[in-house]
């Protein structure tokens, strides 16, 4: 029985299976010589055509012959090719579980667990290092190595007995003993930096732990203000030598605070800032603290200013520059390494009042050449520095009186004259300069040149009393500093207080159309801090020498003495 394939050509159909299940298999392997079998069988036409004509169809290229199928009937199932063995599906599944199947454990070798345990302990001993580490710290306190937890403080180690500092008191508002023993726990210093009594201790420092110091009540505050008052004093060239320090101020109020405790219930009243009285006031600055006040005429000097200025620095000391305008231009880096050595950079003037006040008095010029002096002196130093300098003159041989005071009102805040002239223009040997500066007491104001000549031997005697002054306790400020101290008698007796740091003052009031339009500043003179009883003491220059002074050249430097006037 035969079957029709899609061409309506007949097929013959197989005892061993369908017809599509045989084409199937024609299909997998045999496709192309079944059917060429189908053909012959059928009469194909092509297999009636001659062989030449067969193989002009045939491509050029061809390199084989397809075997004539012509006569052969198609191969029964025995005949067909062995198929395929399929796979047991038991057996399939067992070399999937083979495969799954985890390999069987090896045995560990000694050596193996040998190093493990090491491991082991290795990571122990570096845990409990760390461990240790975070949480303690190495001190040597009081000169006593010890391991103390890493948030150790001075009250703990007080605490856990490791030191027994004795705690300071508790005072009240006025200095009377409140409680014993509730001042400060303990004083504490970590490689020399302070700790508070609360704070932690850094790591790997050396602690020392003192007795607590005493501590003040808390307490409330109130302020009031002391109203100025107008002073009057002496003006004339004589006056000038009573005090070192030459205020031109239009008054300024002073404060007094007043202080109640709050445990104890104590008031106490301090004047914390001096008024300053509307007037010229001359005084010396005699504070107690030990410092000096260093000064320096008639520079910038190519060789000597940068040579005091190594000893300066040398010693941590600062000066006042007391500059002239006309020397800055080609001195400017020595100008900048002045401030930057946080020394002051004042005017004392512009040519030393050279023309018409015949290079030593500024008071011979005329009104206008003053206020020329001063201001082109200002800019001077403002033209190197960026900004204008303090209001603050060194006036040329200390004349600076009457109607100088009169015609500069307006711009001047202050002049400086001198406690201590060491003479070094006239230039008397460096042993004689080292005994004047080494004969200073606190808040003097010692006069040197570092300019107008040959300054060799105010270089020698500054190298060799300064370490001295320095191991003595001394301290070398700024005019801007030592004005801070500066609280003359007649300011403290008008508010019915505690009198000023020692100084002695004179002071003269000016009517207003004396002292000019314009406020003056003169907060250079206040202090903060609270003031002590005054001393006797003068000012070392002698008030009843007067003697005028000579002129000389605006080259040459000239200076006033304490005790007698000289030219400078």
């Amino acid at each position: 029985m035969s079957q029709q394939d899609n061409r309506g050509r007949r097929r013959p159909q197989h005892s061993n299976g369908t017809g599509r299940h045989a084409a199937g298999r024609r299909n997998q392997g045999d496709y192309s010589s079944g059917r060429t079998k189908q053909r012959s069988a059928s009469g194909n036409r092509s297999a009636d055509r001659p062989s030449s004509q067969r193989s002009a169809k045939r491509p050029a290229n061809a390199s084989h012959k397809r075997p004539s199928t012509a006569g052969q009937q198609p191969r029964s199932r025995s005949a067909a090719p062995q198929q395929r063995r399929r796979p047991n599906p038991n057996q399939a599944a067992n070399q999937q579980r083979r495969r799954q199947a985890p390999p069987a454990p090896r045995k560990a070798s000694p050596q193996l667990i040998a190093a493990a345990v090491v491991a082991v302990i290795v990571l122990a001993i570096g845990g409990f290092i760390l461990f240790r580490h975070l949480t303690t710290k190495q001190l040597t306190v009081n000169g006593q190595q010890i391991v103390v937890a890493s948030n150790a403080t001075p009250r703990t180690l007080v605490e856990d007995g490791v030191v027994s500092p004795t705690p300071g008191n508790l005072m009240a508002i006025d200095g009377s003993l409140l409680s014993k023993g509730d001042g400060e726990l303990c004083s504490t210093m970590a490689d020399g930096n302070p700790v508070g009594v609360d704070d932690p201790i850094p790591a790997n420092t050396t602690v020392q732990i003192d007795n607590g110091k005493n501590t003040t009540e808390d307490y409330d505050e109130q302020q009031e203000s002391i109203p100025f008052q107008k002073a009057t004093g002496d003006t004339s060239f004589s006056g000038y030598w009573t005090g070192s320090i030459h205020l031109l101020s239009d008054g300024e109020d002073g404060t007094k605070t007043t202080r109640t405790g709050k445990q104890s219930g104590i008031t106490v009243e301090e004047v914390t800032k001096q008024p300053i009285d509307a007037g010229y006031v001359i005084y010396s600055a005699k504070p107690e603290d030990k410092v000096i006040a260093l000064t320096f005429d008639d520079g910038p000097w190519d060789d000597s200013t940068s040579a005091i200025l190594d000893i300066l620095e040398q010693n941590n000391a600062k000066a006042t520059f007391f500059t002239i305008g006309q020397q800055i231009k080609g001195h400017e880096d020595l100008i900048k390494r002045e401030a930057q050595l946080g020394c002051q950079v004042l005017t004392h003037t512009y040519d030393h009042a050279d023309g018409s006040g015949q290079g030593v008095d500024i008071g011979l010029m005329s009104a206008s050449e003053q206020v020329q002096e001063v201001e082109k002196g200002y800019k001077a130093i403002a033209d190197v520095l960026g900004e204008e300098p303090k209001h603050i003159l060194r006036a040329p041989g200390g004349n600076f009186n009457d109607d100088s005071i009169t015609t500069l009102w307006d711009y001047v805040d202050a002049e400086i004259g001198w406690d201590v002239d060491t003479e070094d223009w006239s230039k008397p040997g460096s042993d004689a300069i080292a005994k004047m500066i080494m004969s200073a007491t606190p808040g003097n104001v010692i006069l040197m040149h570092d300019g107008g000549g040959d300054r060799s031997q105010t270089v020698a005697a500054l190298k060799e009393t300064l370490p001295q002054l320095v191991q003595q306790g001394y301290k070398f400020i700024t005019i801007d500093e030592l004005l801070a101290y500066g609280k003359p008698t007649s300011m403290s007796s008008s508010a019915g207080s505690s009198s000023s740091s020692g100084s002695t003052s004179s002071t003269t009031s000016f009517s207003d159309s004396t002292s000019g339009s314009s406020e003056k500043s003169s907060s250079d003179t206040s202090s903060e801090s609270s003031t002590t009883s005054s001393s006797d003491s003068t000012s070392s220059s002698d008030s009843d020498t007067s003697t005028s002074a000579s002129s000389s050249s605006s080259s040459s430097s000239m200076g006033a003495g304490s005790s007698s006037s000289t030219t400078a």
